[in-house]
């Protein structure tokens, strides 16, 4: 049926509708070179509509296609293409329900070296660092064969469930137009089913409630209700399997106490642990090495024994000052870390299970001076080591643990203080928020550094960005604006880095330029994205003198949510400046004569809005 991506980047799913005889433990993979790749061969199959593909950027699988081929025999052929020099047999197929699921034994899908696992506003991070696009080619009429009769459809409930999560409801192209020939889809804009984690395992195991399933698994902080008493655990981006929804479950199936659990499916893509217990502040989330499961368990009843089997070293500490505000620790370990995080208003701990040992001396020599000086950490033997560390009530805490178990990196963000000097009593006027400085501008040239962002043919977005910029800046000093820039050379900026420069800068508006790519090479043209209303004003006269200065398709503003738009205070726009994929629009991006025009139209735009807004 399709090939469906799943945001944790470390699956991907064939749907298949109706009896699959697909026998993963003795499927022929064949291993081919030039370019790197192997496939495999579904037999007895027929694909329904046209060829499919998935195709990543910025990861170490380059390409998954689905296709017909041949008929008398039916075989429909998966082919996985690699980076040069990774090792497919890393590459593992399984069968869910009679369903394909192709998983990676090592971090082949993955971008970046952590996955969070607890994050107290995961709603500040909702996209992938990997981008997957999906193309179909030579689109057919969508006709059921005949020897898929409806009698004898098999469709399994657990891969509905999973399909729904995973895949894009719609086959479109960003401008709303559908194509004849390619159907062009960014599956990371669909955040209705951007899903991360699939729950099919619900246990009581090892005196605790285990939940269990693919992908990665992400947890909010626990908190604790009344009325009954009882624990609550959310898990953001995380599906659950319809058989176990709302299923409640014994802790203590053998007596000892009453406690009752139940898992539902909070919200769209939301799962929610509900614990009744009359001593909910003893339950604590325990996380596997693999980020696969979590154990719900009473701290009083937890007996390390059963959690962990190797033995682990803390080898070193690693701390570094991101923003004015935000902080990172990161500590690795031997082997594969089993570990506990409870956060309450005062302490951050951490349980480390199976960690046996560290460097004293070296660990407070590192903390020294730092962010994380108030960190302590003692051996506790019957259970590991406890690192606990002062913070505030309003700190936000984010915790990463990297794709191999043996590192975990801690963030603490803190929200700004107010000084004692300007407290004032309750009694007294809030004084408001210091307008934004009249005629200023930020421009943020997109990507930098070790981001190139799109690349075709050896030309850089990174590149075309910062020469398009400079020269909007240029331009706008010599009428009289105030600018700044988040970065005047290629040097990397974090996406948060941007939006904390620019409030520091106190600008009118902010406008963030870049280059557009697509999988497939036909489309070309401008747009201007905003996401907050107040933006759109902005967007729409930027756009309007892009077009009238620049020969291409108008593709019109859009309401996107790019973090740096979404988490800027004042308008804020992305623009779009042209297509790296299309050969032709590539070949004039690069040109004095399209550089200057697209850099006027800009500068133009901000004038116009900025003498409008006086």
């Amino acid at each position: 049926m399709s090939l469906s991506y799943d945001d944790s980047a470390s699956l991907v799913f064939i749907n298949i509708e109706g009896q699959s005889d697909f026998d993963v433990s003795s499927a022929k993979c064949v291993r081919l070179n030039n370019p790197n790749r192997i496939y495999f061969d579904i037999n007895n199959s027929v694909l329904i509509g046209a060829k499919q593909q998935l195709v990543f950027e910025k990861s170490n699988i380059k390409e998954i296609r689905l296709a017909q081929f041949s008929t008398e025999p039916n075989v429909v052929r998966v082919v996985v293409t690699f980076d040069e020099g990774f090792d497919t047999s890393k590459i593992k197929l399984l069968n869910v329900n009679g369903n394909i699921i192709i998983k990676a034994d090592s971090p082949a899908f993955i971008n970046d070296y952590f996955n969070v696992i607890y994050d107290e506003n995961p709603a500040l991070n909702p996209y992938s660092s990997i981008v997957a696009g999906s193309q179909v080619i030579q689109k057919t009429q969508m006709n059921t064969p005949q020897n898929f009769s409806s009698q004898n459809k098999n469709t399994s409930a657990v891969m509905n469930d999973i399909y729904k999560a995973f895949s894009s409801s719609t086959l479109n192209t960003n401008d709303g137009k559908t194509y004849d020939s390619v159907i062009s889809i960014d599956l990371s804009s669909d955040l209705k089913l951007r899903t991360k984690y699939f729950i099919n395992g619900y246990y009581i195991k090892n005196g605790g409630l285990l939940v269990s399933g693919l992908g990665q698994m992400t947890s909010t902080k626990v908190f604790t209700l009344d009325s009954p008493k009882r624990v609550v655990i959310d898990l953001p981006n995380t599906y659950v399997d319809k058989k176990i929804r709302n299923k409640e479950l014994s802790i203590c199936p053998n007596g000892g106490c009453t406690d009752v659990a139940k898992i539902g499916q909070f919200e769209y893509n939301r799962a929610r642990i509900v614990v009744t217990t009359d001593k909910p502040e003893k339950y604590i989330p325990i996380y596997s090495a693999d980020a696969q499961s979590m154990l719900l368990i009473n701290a009083d009843k937890l007996n390390h024994t059963t959690l962990v089997s190797s033995v682990a070293n803390i080898q070193k500490a690693y701390t570094k000052k991101l923003t004015t505000k935000s902080n990172e620790l990161i500590l690795s370990f031997t082997t594969p870390v089993v570990h506990s995080i409870i956060r309450n208003d005062d302490y951050l701990t951490l349980y480390l299970f199976n960690v046996k040992s560290y460097n004293e001396p070296d660990l407070i020599k590192t903390f020294n001076g730092t962010a994380f000086k108030s960190m302590t950490l003692s051996l506790l033997p019957s259970i590991g080591v406890k690192a606990e560390m002062k913070i505030k009530k309003d700190d936000v805490i984010q915790v990463a643990q990297s794709v191999d178990g043996r590192a975990i990196r801690l963030t603490v963000s803190s929200v700004k203080e107010t000084k004692p000097e300007d407290k004032k009593s309750s009694s007294d006027v809030v004084e408001p928020k210091k307008p934004p400085i009249k005629n200023k501008v930020v421009i943020d040239p997109g990507h930098g550094g070790t981001d190139y962002g799109a690349i075709r043919e050896g030309i850089n977005e990174k590149d075309i960005t910062m020469d398009l910029s400079q020269r909007v800046a240029s331009i706008l000093k010599s009428k009289g604006y105030k600018v700044a820039m988040t970065r005047t050379e290629d040097v990397y900026v974090g996406l948060q880095d941007r939006c904390d420069y620019t409030e520091a800068e106190n600008p009118q508006i902010f406008v963030s330029v870049h280059v557009n790519s697509a999988v497939a090479t036909e489309p070309y043209g401008i747009e201007t994205h905003y996401y907050h209303e107040p933006s759109k004003e902005l967007a729409e006269v930027i756009q309007k003198h892009l077009i009238k200065n620049i020969n291409t398709k108008d593709r019109g503003i859009l309401k996107s949510k790019f973090y740096v738009i979404n988490h800027t205070e004042v308008p804020a726009v992305l623009v779009e400046t042209g297509f790296l994929s299309n050969s032709d629009e590539r070949a004039e991006l690069i040109t004095e004569k399209r550089k200057q025009a697209t850099a006027k139209a800009i500068a133009e735009g901000i004038i116009e809005y900025l003498k409008a807004h006086k």
